[in-house]
């Protein structure tokens, strides 16, 4: 299961949009023993479909939920180093608070003329081994086929093997010679026409080059600017503003000469280096994401959309199940696996006007693009877990005393779940003004 994003800061704010929180009571709290789920869900019969299907879903809700706080937490920390860095106050203890100090200092900047634009690229996927296990333990109907009612072609299959359709190999970061979904790092120049870091070969670029630009310059200067400062004759003197001509060093903005440093950002010619584009990108080196082969590779140790000559997990379905309780328990073992998602993200930013911002948003630029993967990786599998009650899971049949007490305390770890996220989803908007999903 993977899930790819891009998301722009464009050059105006809009307010975050009011996000109805639910109200919960204390009490609930996941328990490592029961590998996420909440205490009160030990000693379910997990040989009944419907316990197995409860099961499940505690054990989504509890991962879900420490996982959502630890987000939320990310983004506390973000926004008050960039606060910090920015001058600001960082002294706030909830990633809302925070972030909106954030945004003030990002909308003064743009109330002042400054342009600030940050696009992320994120490459995202759930352990699909982990997900195979979970299904494994879903009681199916006699009557559902798992290959058979699995609808949009999302059957993958742990293989180990020869697979006769597209094989998936992920791992942190693996030899590829096929298309890479995430970071592809290679020695050798690949057309690469997305984010760029180390060196592009076109002659105009938008992102940052630490050994400046000669011609055309239009951006923040962290050298000296030969030309103009925000308006005014500049003869190669530092630059806290607009630099507009040439920039000797640390230029980040847009450029009409090749750049002959170490550079970050859009490129739409050959890049060596590393490489990521969320539709993907032909890769010959290392692939930091999923590796995508076509059909008829011998040596298939990953996830095969097919056939495989030798499997080493039950077959997983991360599309929907055409089987009402064991579409149930799928979707919470899909929602499980999400909340181990790993991500690979790339960030270019530009700051044109206002130095200081650029530097303390450039200084916690990893862990941005981390927050922001992680929040849009989770937000649909938390809405999703946080829409069922009780009555789901009495619609399958009959629930027992202890089924009862695991569910009252499941559905308040996802509505917790749902509280962090919304903050987070919140406090991405008050950083970036406003998203998009490509």
């Amino acid at each position: 299961m993977s899930k790819r994003s891009g998301f722009n800061i464009l050059p105006a704010l809009v307010a975050a949009s009011a996000i109805g929180l639910v109200a919960f009571s204390g009490g609930c709290s996941s328990d490592p023993s029961t590998g996420g789920a909440p205490a009160s869900c030990t000693g379910l019969d997990t040989t009944t479909q419907v316990g197995a299907t409860i099961s499940a879903f505690g054990t989504a809700a509890g991962k879900l939920q420490a996982k959502a706080a630890a987000v939320e937490a990310k983004w506390l920390a973000v926004c008050n180093g960039i606060n910090k860095d920015a001058g600001a106050d960082f002294s706030k203890t909830t990633a809302a608070e925070a972030c909106a100090i954030t945004n003030a200092r990002v909308k003064s900047a743009l109330d002042k003329g400054v342009t600030v634009s940050i696009d992320i690229q994120s490459d995202c996927h759930a352990d699909i081994k982990a997900q195979a296990n979970c299904q494994a333990a879903c009681k199916v109907d006699a009557s559902c086929d798992v290959a058979l009612k699995c609808e949009g072609g999302k059957l993958e299959v742990a293989c180990n093997g020869k697979c006769d359709a597209q094989c998936d190999i992920q791992a942190p970061e693996a030899t590829c010679t096929g298309k890479c979904e995430g970071e592809c790092k290679s020695d050798i120049a690949v057309a690469c026409a997305a984010q760029c870091t180390g060196s592009c070969s076109d002659i105009k670029w938008s992102g940052t080059c630490d050994a400046g630009c000669t011609a055309e310059f239009s951006g923040s200067c962290g050298g000296n600017c030969d030309g103009k400062c925000d308006g005014a004759t500049s003869t190669g003197a530092a630059c806290k503003g607009k630099c507009e001509g040439s920039c000797s060093a640390k230029a980040s903005g847009s450029c009409s000469a090749k750049c002959t440093g170490s550079f970050t950002g859009g490129c739409k010619a050959d890049c060596t280096g590393s490489c990521s584009a969320s539709g993907g990108v032909t890769c010959n080196g290392k692939c930091s994401g999923t590796c995508s082969y076509a059909p008829g590779k011998v040596d298939c140790t990953g996830s095969c959309h097919g056939s495989c000559a030798v499997t080493t997990a039950p077959p997983t379905c991360t599309g929907k199940l055409d089987c009402k309780a064991s579409a149930d328990c799928y979707g919470s073992c899909n929602a499980s696996a999400s909340a181990d998602v790993s991500c690979t993200a790339t960030a270019a930013l530009a700051v044109v006007g206002d130095a200081d911002l650029y530097n303390a948003i450039n200084a916690h630029l990893g862990d941005l693009k981390d927050a922001f993967a992680l929040t849009f990786a989770l937000k649909d599998s938390i809405a999703d877990i946080a829409a069922k009650s009780v009555e789901t899971f009495k619609a399958i049949g009959d629930v027992s005393v202890q089924g009862v007490a695991c569910l009252g305390a499941s559905v308040s770890a996802a509505a917790q779940a749902s509280v962090s996220i919304n903050v987070s989803v919140q406090a991405s908007a008050s950083v970036q003004g406003k998203a998009s999903t490509k």
